[in-house]
């Protein structure tokens, strides 16, 4: 046996071939492992994505549910009972008509009749009115009085009784008339809205649903907001939703009061799974005539947030809110309504949120609006690392119904 044999050398030495080949067949089986491995991995995280959307689409039905469910016990309701048709106006060339007052703004008297239907009435061809029962006039300064109207000692003012006395304002003083309901769910507005929006060039298609509620009474205002935003590609299809509560009582019934506020968002665009948000601060009307409106508010809020890649963060923040609202009651009636939010951080250095929306309706037939809505949302530091942007947006248009 020589010192060079096969039979003294190592395997892989003696049989250098066969040591290459098991070489690859081990590098093959290897790499087999690692995409395998990689496809296990692939196919968990499609999963664990999901089961995120489900559980996002459930939370996101859930809300519309409640907001549905809300919209049935009012239409159920026996509000819809006989209503008064004894309020008498009188206009200037000496017509008088009975009816209901429905509202004044914009200029407008909206004033319903049984024989003729829903009459609207420039304000200044009214020379009075009377009704029994009590109404809310908010007047140019912001201040507001509540109790039954009678007509004033000359053509074109108005006498209103209350427990303290009688009081008389001239029609230019008076921006708004409005009803004061006996029960709640006569206080209740609600407008409702159904958009879409397509683009065959980038076959984005966008569906969007929308619930305002708003309560009034003698001291509050009380609102709930509520949109849900499902946009759908080729390759994918995210949802965006936003509920809101709010809560303002005025201070002394003038154009300063008092907000109370909470709020529920989650958007996929920002890699945002949900945000909770309570807070509270003061507001102000610094515009207020028949035709438009200024509002501002300054608060602080708190915030819970958790990403969708799971990252939570608590946090607190300002908040800087302007509304501008514009309406025409001349055919057709148009509502414009503008609002801008922004949000500067206390606790995270750096980070600002900003939010904008734009409504627009236009009245197809009485109640029945065309309805166009834009909205925009902000995030210079999102929650999510891996988020696919700091901005997301949407336009739409649909049908909208008031009642």
């Amino acid at each position: 046996m020589t010192l060079n044999s096969p039979e003294t050398l190592p395997w892989h030495m003696a049989y250098p071939s066969a040591g290459r080949l098991s070489q690859l067949e081990h590098a093959q089986s290897e790499h087999a492992q690692l995409e395998h491995a990689q496809l296990e991995h692939a196919q968990l995280e499609h999963v664990q994505l999901e089961n995120t959307l489900l559980e996002k689409n459930w939370r996101l039905l859930r809300v519309m549910m409640v907001i549905m469910l809300l919209l049935v016990s009012v239409c159920l309701s026996d509000s819809a009972a006989a209503q008064r048709k004894t309020d008498t106006i009188t206009l200037y060339n000496g017509d008088r008509v009975t009816g209901e007052i429905k509202s004044l703004l914009g200029g407008r008297l909206s004033f319903k009749t049984d024989a003729m239907g829903t009459l609207d009435i420039e304000w200044q061809e009214v020379a009075s009115i009377e009704s029994n029962y009590n109404y809310e006039l908010r007047l140019d300064n912001g201040q507001r009085f509540y109790g039954s109207v009678k007509p004033g000692s000359i053509s074109g003012t108005v006498t209103l009784e209350d427990v303290f006395g009688k009081k008389s304002f001239g029609w230019q003083e008076i921006v708004e008339i409005r009803p004061v309901e006996d029960t709640f769910i006569d206080r209740i507005d609600i407008y409702i809205a159904a958009n879409y929006a397509f683009t065959k060039a980038s076959g984005v298609t966008q569906t969007e649903f929308r619930a305002d509620f708003s309560y009034e009474d003698e001291k509050t205002l009380n609102s709930l907001t509520s949109r849900v935003t499902v946009s759908d590609t080729d390759d994918d299809s995210t949802s965006s939703s936003r509920v809101s509560l709010s809560r303002k009582a005025w201070v002394d019934r003038s154009i300063n009061y008092r907000l109370v506020f909470g709020g529920y968002e989650t958007n996929d665009e920002l890699g945002l799974d949900y945000r909770l948000s309570l807070g509270a601060g003061v507001g102000r009307y610094f515009i207020e005539t028949p035709r438009s409106e200024l509002i501002g508010s300054m608060s602080l809020q708190a915030l819970e947030e958790r990403s969708i890649g799971g990252e939570s963060l608590e946090s607190l923040e300002g908040v800087l809110t302007f509304g501008y609202s514009r309406w025409r009651y001349d055919t057709p009636e148009l509502k414009l309504k503008l609002d801008a939010s922004v949000y500067p951080s206390v606790t995270e250095k750096g980070r600002v949120r900003a939010d904008t929306a734009a409504t627009l309706r236009w009245e197809m037939i009485e109640d029945l609006f065309w309805d166009f809505s834009a909205w925009g949302s902000f995030d210079n530091s999102t929650v999510e690392i891996n988020a696919a942007g700091e901005f997301d947006w949407g336009v739409t248009t649909g049908v909208g119904w008031s009642f």
